[in-house]
């Protein structure tokens, strides 16, 4: 491999390493193929995110890509060699950062995603229930004398309280789980 090798020119070194046709590189990232043959000629170059993301998809660091190849000595100078390992945790069967960092950032996708949806079904359940109370109004006297009428005279009347608090629980615990995650995302 030249010493003087830009980004294109490993991009494509490696990905014929690995066996990969330019459309199964853009397969497994996402893309079109015609970004993958922007990125090899040098028209074009991935942005920070998606070069994190290749770095991955080709199982090579970012200091590979991005150093001049004099700069590095534990990456391969040749298509097809084994990528060395680029770190002691690494020998040890340890996650490298990168790895472990995109593995925290789609699980913190994932909660958010988990918290928007019982939020959702929450607050779902809520509205159908008050929906129905409008439709079907209800007057309940209880025997105290209390007037009971619109959301909640209607879920004492059809006897659908476990319902209603677990409708509230949901969505209560939906929003508390993306404000825990809009909070950590933020730090």
């Amino acid at each position: 491999m030249r010493k003087d090798l830009q980004l294109y020119g490993k991009i494509q070194a490696r990905r014929k390493a690995l066996g990969l046709s330019q459309e199964e590189l853009a397969q497994r990232m996402g893309v079109s193929r015609q970004s993958v043959t922007k990125w090899e000629t040098g028209l074009s170059a991935p942005d920070l995110d998606r070069l994190v993301e290749l770095a991955d998809t080709l199982g090579v660091s970012l200091d590979y890509l991005l150093r001049d190849q004099a700069e590095m000595s534990d990456v391969p100078a040749e298509p097809g060699e084994a990528v060395l390992s680029e770190s002691p945790s690494e020998e040890r069967g340890e996650r490298p950062a990168a790895a472990a960092a995109s593995s925290s950032a789609a699980a913190h996708h994932i909660a958010l995603a988990a918290g928007v949806l019982l939020f959702l079904i929450g607050a779902g359940g809520l509205l159908v229930m008050w929906i129905y109370s409008e439709l079907f109004p209800v007057q309940l006297v209880d025997g105290r004398g209390g007037v009971h009428t619109g959301l909640w005279g209607y879920v004492l009347a059809r006897d659908v309280k476990a319902l209603f608090w677990a409708a509230l629980a949901a969505a209560a615990a939906g929003l508390a789980l993306v404000g825990c995650c809009l909070r950590k995302g933020r730090s």
